[in-house]
């Protein structure tokens, strides 16, 4: 069983940690290490001193400060390892100033903002203005069965379908999506009753089709090439995050998927999602196979 350790808080600290406590002030911490410890927890009611399973936060001024597994999330999570790192929203509730320990809640922190959230939501609905507001979010995890990302929003759970990540509808949500990365999303629709809100990364993107559809049609754009098919044919994946079909002429080599391709927009329509380009040359040279006969069973 680990103890606790003990630390010296400054008259300053003390004063500002009396007066968040006091005020139930939001403070931001950084989750320095997970651990078990034993820490006063309540129980029926009643304080007392258990062994359990704590995210160690250093809040400003360097103050340590201790967040019980069940007051991490309204979620369930097998171990709080993954958040190392992270900076989070807590409420102080309870200073211990005989061992001068303070005990936060980033449930608490996030109940609080997610009122603020949900009363935003259905203010900006019945003006008609829910789509023009953006939020900032935090991704904090993707399910790999239906490919549907988890993004934590003014501390409301949301969650996005993988076709709102971005425009490029063959994007990789499981292989694209970082844990914790702070991201911009556009709120698509709620329902308060169910408690579920859904949001879209690429709603804040500019629609790379409508980029294109104002390309003059001799203008040399950069790509990769993602795909070649003896059937379906050439494919390139443009800087903007836009997938086409592609052709060449007869004196240039058949390409090789990775191959970084100049290529003229010969057509785009934007509201079919369609184009088609046409490659003009290779800047970066060809892409060399490893082996020889490697093409036999790509």
């Amino acid at each position: 069983m680990m103890a606790t350790v003990t630390e010296k808080w400054s008259d300053h600290d003390l004063e500002q940690l009396a007066k968040y406590h006091r005020e139930g002030t939001t403070v931001q911490g950084i989750v320095q290490s997970v651990g078990f410890l034993t820490i006063p927890v309540e129980e029926e009611g009643k304080m007392v001193s258990q062994e359990t399973e704590v995210a160690i936060f250093r809040l400003e001024g360097n103050v340590k400060a201790y967040c019980p597994a069940k007051e991490f999330s309204n979620r369930s999570f097998k171990t709080l390892n993954g958040f190392v790192g992270t900076k989070q929203n807590l409420i102080i509730t309870r200073l211990n100033l005989q061992q001068q320990m303070a005990l936060v809640s980033v449930k608490k922190a996030d109940e609080k903002k997610s009122e603020q959230f949900w009363n935003t939501l259905k203010y900006l609905d019945k003006k008609e203005e829910l789509a023009d507001q953006i939020f900032t979010g935090v991704v904090y995890g993707v399910n790999e069965k239906s490919e549907t990302v988890h993004v934590r929003v003014e501390g409301t759970d949301c969650f996005m379908v993988k076709y709102d990540w971005d425009w490029n509808r063959q994007s990789n949500v499981l292989a694209d999506v970082e844990r914790g990365e702070t991201i911009q999303v556009v709120v698509k629709k709620f329902d308060e009753k169910e408690g579920l809100v859904r949001v879209s990364r690429k709603d804040t993107m500019e629609d790379p089709f409508k980029k294109l559809e104002q390309m003059r049609e001799m203008e040399v754009v950069v790509g990769r090439v993602t795909d070649v098919h003896h059937l379906h044919g050439i494919f390139v994946q443009l800087e903007e995050g836009v997938t086409l079909k592609a052709s060449k002429p007869r004196y240039l080599d058949e390409p090789i998927v990775g191959d970084i391709v100049a290529v003229k927009v010969r057509e785009i329509d934007a509201k079919n999602r369609k184009g088609k380009v046409v490659i003009v040359n290779y800047p970066q040279g060809r892409k060399k196979r490893k082996d020889v006969g490697s093409f036999l069973f790509d």
